[in-house]
């Protein structure tokens, strides 16, 4: 008989330090959200399947805020807590705006759009925004209670204060919102014993990641993309600093071993961001696994000439990596699946979880039948353990237990975690060129290139190198150990993360503030004054003249590729692997996206993978919103090249805006599938507002949702846009 599939699931808990180094006060409140809604959940959900096993990794300094935020300081709360525990009659006009804006962040469709009270709130807050009548203090306390009622998992409505609040759903006392806040307090506290407990009975290893979340590689040497990429625009001066690299290894090593009492077997590098550097540093401080991404396994292959490069089957083994290190038992890597992974943080929220979960156990076998005879599969899926059950029906609950149970019933799979994949199949073979990777790019982009990116990293180094100065000069310890800890902190990969124009954000400016605050805390610590140019944003102005319309005019000609280089000039261009923000697709099946409007119609143009799409591959343009009833547009990806979108209404037998012999638009279909599609047939008149998305669809599934969250959104033209808006190039 065969030996299983050893299916090694690894999910990655993760959030930089939101606490401001100089009041000591929380900035942003997703440490204290994330807790509520999906870190103990996670852990919980695998108590009905005791026969699947897992790996989490979490972060230090996540666990280090869990503890902070469970203490239940008021000196520590985020503003967001602050604002929602002030009585609606103590709300100042700062505290209303920052309420109206700030309590709507949550994932729309999942969060909002499904709870009466929360939308009509919503538009309660538009109408006081645009100066209609202000709420009443009884709508503030719901909208208080609502925002922190969307951040708690279904999991928990059945125990109270949440029973009760859910029930009741509006009109809720003081009393009531202020137990909800309590209760969300204390579970910040109460998340590790359910990590330890899942631990001690040996369902879940706990693997660790450097303290405050570096690119090790970048920690190394600044100039390490170099090898990978020679046109990246790198920091000058280049810096070197792997003692820092050491600091953040050893630092998560005895953090572990204090909180779980024993020493984390594995480590996964922060981004899965490797280089041969670094992981010789992981391994010199004892650890005895790693993972990366299956791009880096491919890219060691082919450098060192190993005849399995290009071989699906390399990534279903564990390698051992020849680091330099000098230590005797050579570190272990396995590389993640990207395919599989991205399935669950992109693509299965769009189907029904049951039918989500088959699919996903057949493509892991599908994908270990390309083991050689004889040689145990595993098969390593990695990816972030938080942040894409906002997007699933019950924050993932039905596609989660579906998972773990399809896993249970299946006799060729063995859900295991890493350390007991090693167990059963160790390492075959040996890497000598680990270059340099991440789970997302070969050249560490993401985190280094872009001037605000740069910027950032001079101001580590000229940080680093007052605090050297300042050792040399004999600085007492106690100041020079405050200061290194804020270096630390500053060099955490999430502020290079939302640095740039990669990820969108409405924190962009928080981030930035608690990246420059880090670093200035190193200069105070030392008793040195902050350098003035810490007290300005390092985000990049805006061109002069860089703000265009929400939905640039633009008339394309319809041929499916680009005969005029001006014709999508001044369209909207998305990238789809970025609109996920806190999360970054990598395998995406739609490569570019651009749109535009003129007076009639919506313009979009949509570039695919090369992947050859079958005869049910469509591409669907849908209107969303509870305005008025959805309308699509759907384009076959096979079949004509050209032709006119079917068009779908959610309710047949509405016609509200749209009438029967509107003109249904074209399409056609090339090196890109370009479309047309009149705002008649989506009931939009001259003045109104579209919200949209794109899906592609497969065999009657959805593979891909862009935007993943929320809507595009385009205001039809109330007359012709050509006067008035025009560019002289």
């Amino acid at each position: 008989m065969e030996a299983p599939v050893r299916l090694a699931l690894v999910w990655h808990m993760h959030q930089p330090s939101y606490r401001d180094p100089a009041t000591g006060r929380f900035v942003l409140p997703w440490t204290r959200l994330h807790a509520t809604k999906d870190y103990g959940d996670m852990v919980a959900a695998l108590d009905a399947h005791p026969g699947v096993h897992v790996t989490f990794t979490l972060t230090p300094i996540l666990l280090e805020q869990l503890d902070a935020i469970a203490a239940g300081d008021p000196a520590t709360e985020d503003p967001h807590l602050a604002t929602a525990r002030a009585a609606p009659a103590t709300l100042s006009d700062a505290d209303r705006r920052f309420l109206l804006r700030e309590f709507f962040h949550v994932q729309s469709a999942r969060m909002l759009e499904p709870y009466a009270r929360y939308r009509e709130l919503r538009t309660r807050a538009a109408e006081e925004s645009a100066g209609g009548p202000p709420l009443t203090a009884a709508e503030l306390r719901d909208l208080q209670t609502w925002f922190h009622l969307a951040w708690v998992d279904p999991t928990y409505r059945a125990a109270e204060p949440i029973r009760a609040l859910w029930k009741q759903g509006r009109d809720f006392t003081e009393a009531q919102k202020q137990s909800l806040l309590d209760w969300g307090v204390a579970q910040a506290g109460r998340i590790v014993p359910l990590y330890r407990a899942a631990l001690k009975r040996g369902q879940i290893e706990i693997a660790t990641v450097p303290y405050h979340h570096p690119i090790l590689p970048l920690l190394c040497d600044t100039d390490a993309p170099r090898e990978v990429s020679a046109s990246i625009a790198l920091p000058r001066p280049r810096s070197r600093a792997p003692e820092d690299a050491v600091a953040h290894a050893r630092a998560a090593r005895r953090s572990h071993e204090a909180r779980f009492g024993a020493a984390p077997a594995g480590v996964w590098p922060s981004e899965g961001a490797v280089s041969r550097e670094s992981l010789a540093i992981l391994e010199a401080e004892g650890f005895r696994w790693a993972a990366s991404d299956e791009e880096t396994l491919a890219r060691a292959l082919a450098a060192e000439g190993n005849p399995l490069a290009g071989d699906p089957a390399a990534r279903l083994r564990a390698w051992s990596v020849a680091t330099g290190s000098g230590v005797a038992r050579p570190l272990a890597m396995l590389f993640r699946d990207r395919r599989l992974s991205d399935l669950i943080g992109f693509t299965y929220m769009h189907q029904e979880p049951r039918a989500a979960a088959a699919d996903f156990v057949a493509r892991v076998r599908e994908t270990a039948a390309a083991a050689p005879s004889g040689e145990p599969p595993i098969v390593t899926v990695i990816l972030d353990g938080e942040n894409c059950w906002e997007s699933y029906e019950s924050d993932g609950g039905p596609f989660l237990d579906a998972l773990y149970g399809a896993l249970e019933a299946a006799p060729d799979i063995e859900a295991v975690t890493v350390s007991e994949a090693l167990a059963a199949a160790p390492p075959r073979g040996t890497l000598t060129a680990i270059p340099v990777g991440s789970w997302i790019r070969a050249d560490l982009a993401i985190w280094v290139g872009h001037e605000e990116k740069n910027r950032g990293w001079t101001e580590i180094h000229h940080a680093r190198d007052a605090l050297r100065a300042a050792i040399e000069r004999g600085v007492p310890e106690a100041a020079a150990a405050a200061a290194r800890d804020s270096l630390h902190a500053a060099e955490a990969s999430d502020w290079f993360w939302w640095y740039g124009d990669d990820h969108p954000t409405a924190h962009a400016a928080e981030f930035d503030r608690l990246f420059r605050s880090h670093v200035a805390r190193v200069y105070e610590a030392l008793g040195l004054e902050v350098p003035a140019r810490l007290r300005r944003t390092l985000r990049l102005a805006p061109a002069p003249g860089a703000s265009a319309p929400a939905a640039p005019y633009v008339r394309p000609r319809l041929d499916g590729r680009e005969s005029d280089f001006h014709e999508w000039r001044g369209a909207v261009r998305v990238d789809p692997a970025a609109t996920s923000g806190s999360m970054h697709q990598t395998d995406v099946a739609v490569r570019d996206l651009r749109y535009g409007v003129d007076e009639h119609s919506l313009y979009v143009r949509v570039t695919l993978d090369d992947a050859a799409p079958d005869e049910t591959a469509r591409l669907v343009v849908e209107s969303v919103g509870a305005a008025r009833p959805a309308r699509a547009a759907v384009i076959p990806l096979a079949g004509a090249p050209s032709g006119t979108p079917a068009w779908t209404v959610a309710d047949p037998g509405d016609r509200g805006g749209a009438p029967a012999d509107a003109e249904g638009g074209a399409y056609v279909r090339g090196r890109h599938v370009e479309a047309r599609l009149p705002f008649e047939r989506f009931g939009i008149a001259p003045g109104e507002s579209l919200d949209w998305r794109l899906a592609l669809e497969r065999a009657g599934r959805r593979a891909a949702v862009v935007p993943r969250d929320g809507s595009f959104r385009v205001e039809r033209p109330a007359a012709d846009r050509r006067l008035t808006h025009w560019s002289a190039t």
